[in-house]
């Protein structure tokens, strides 16, 4: 009982002393004296830097669409997703014809016995599926972006979808406020690191592939926050 008492207290002060690091970060955003350094120091160093380039539309659920030239959109996964997932196993992927609708299920990423369930970005009509993908899904970690696209569809509803998708640098804010929610989750769950993945020295936890480490309920908790 006094253990798990001392370890929520470490977590508090951890999570004040990050939210004071963001707000002095931001206060010299607006001011336009940014130190260089100030970001990676508010990022502990359990925390992955996740890539997210710009002409991309981003989901709250972790999937991205590039609109094409043609009129399609390419659809997958962003860094955040495939760095927290670690080892992908294969993709069950949407065959063409099939209907997409934004917010619900477009595809299946399989790491072993489990599955985690991807939305989809927008409406639209699946026009082809990137089979090449399964091949190497190691493409993934390299870069999840353009050549990793996962499906095309042709989409539906634009006008109405991109309201409730990100771009630049709302969706830089976006992101940063997730690693943030993110470092939530993993401290929540320091008493059982076991659960979590590896304790890193400095007591902070590798969340690189953190779902290859986890199952049952608290698999299921993290979908539901970060990938809906």
């Amino acid at each position: 009982m006094v253990l798990a008492l001392i370890l929520t207290t470490i977590a508090a002060f951890l999570l004040i002393e990050l939210a004071f690091r963001m707000w002095s970060r931001r206060a010299k955003e607006r001011a336009g004296t940014i130190d260089p350094a100030l970001r990676t120091a508010l990022v502990p160093a359990a925390l992955p830097e996740f890539r997210l380039p710009g002409g991309l539309f981003y989901h709250s659920g972790h999937t991205w669409a590039h609109l094409t030239p043609s009129g399609e959109a390419e659809i997958g996964i962003d860094d955040f997703a495939q760095g927290i997932i670690g080892r992908i196993d294969r993709i069950e992927l949407p065959r063409p014809g099939e209907r997409l609708r934004q917010g619900e299920k477009a595809f299946t990423v399989v790491q072993g016995n489990k599955k985690i369930d991807f939305v989809s970005p927008l409406d639209g009509i699946v026009s082809a599926a990137n089979d090449d993908m399964n091949a190497d899904t190691g493409k993934l970690k390299k870069d999840p972006y353009r050549s990793s696209w996962l499906l095309s569809a042709m989409p539906t509803n634009v006008a109405q979808n991109i309201r409730k998708l990100r771009i630049a640098g709302d969706a830089s804010a976006w992101l940063e406020r997730e690693l943030m929610v993110f470092l939530e989750f993993i401290t929540l769950h320091r008493a059982t690191p076991q659960e979590v993945g590896v304790t890193m020295q400095d007591g902070g936890h590798c969340i690189e592939g953190v779902t290859e480490s986890i199952d049952g309920e608290l698999l299921q908790l993290l979908v539901k926050k970060f990938f809906r």
